[in-house]
């Protein structure tokens, strides 16, 4: 060294520690990397099921259960599409579905909800006739073997491969026998009902709507369950005006 100039010196030991530290950094721990798109949360997933009690039967496939938390949950029943209101078998299908299900512990198997935020799923209870039994009656299945509902093909693809076989075996069934809906002479699909089928019907029928007006029971019957004058039913027992048809 005696033979470098002090800056030469100065500048050997300026490289030789620029040297060492170049060899520590491969040492120290790498930063994280940076993405250049921000990770999303995974979305919330629908719960694969509800247990709950039922509180409410709103129509022949639309029920209210109360959860676990005290919270009110709505219901469709998948796979099937019941009478409107107006409908013939409207109030009937209600009735049948309420027969099942009202103030029992129910078991809803789901996974997604409709456009109006009700949960879509198929209820399970226990069957009345079988105190022992489980939670093991597909009350969605049971509304459209009775004729209380249509099999709603429309949204077939939301069903697995096997219940659309039953479900489809279920209302062959009910329309062979001519169960509920299927009874009428000329029975109508809700689905149908909506689209025109009620318009038609109404048209067809009188101006009657009460009791008073009626000639005999047999009219009456045909303005209830064909034309859908539901006043004619006040206590939706399926008999209309008491007066003519259980005089």
């Amino acid at each position: 060294m005696a033979n470098f100039s002090n800056a030469q010196r100065i500048v050997f030991i300026a490289l030789a520690c620029l040297t060492l530290a170049g060899s520590l950094l491969q040492y120290l721990p790498k930063p994280a990397e940076q993405h250049s798109k921000p990770t999303q949360e995974p979305k919330q997933s629908l719960a694969a099921s509800y247990e709950g009690k039922v509180i409410k039967v709103t129509d022949g496939d639309s029920i209210t259960i109360l959860n676990a938390r005290n919270e009110k949950v709505r219901v469709r029943l998948t796979g099937i599409d019941a009478p409107e209101a107006d409908q013939p078998f409207g109030q009937e299908s209600k009735q049948s579905l309420a027969s099942m299900v009202a103030d029992k512990e129910e078991r809803i198997e789901t996974n997604k909800k409709d456009r109006y935020g009700r949960v879509l799923g198929k209820v399970w209870v226990q069957p009345a006739d079988c105190p022992a039994c489980g939670k093991t009656l597909n009350t969605n299945h049971a509304q459209i073997l009775s004729g209380m509902a249509s099999w709603y093909r429309q949204f077939a693809n939301d069903q697995s491969a096997e219940d659309q076989g039953r479900y489809e075996s279920a209302e062959d069934e009910a329309r062979k026998r001519k169960w509920g809906l299927w009874s009428e002479p000329n029975p109508v699909a809700p689905r149908g009902w909506r689209r025109g089928a009620r318009a038609k019907l109404i048209e067809g029928c009188g101006e009657k709507r009460y009791c008073r007006e009626m000639t005999d029971c047999a009219e009456a019957k045909m303005y209830l369950n064909q034309c859908g004058l539901r006043r004619l039913d006040g206590d939706s027992d399926g008999v209309p005006c008491e007066s003519l048809c259980r005089g």
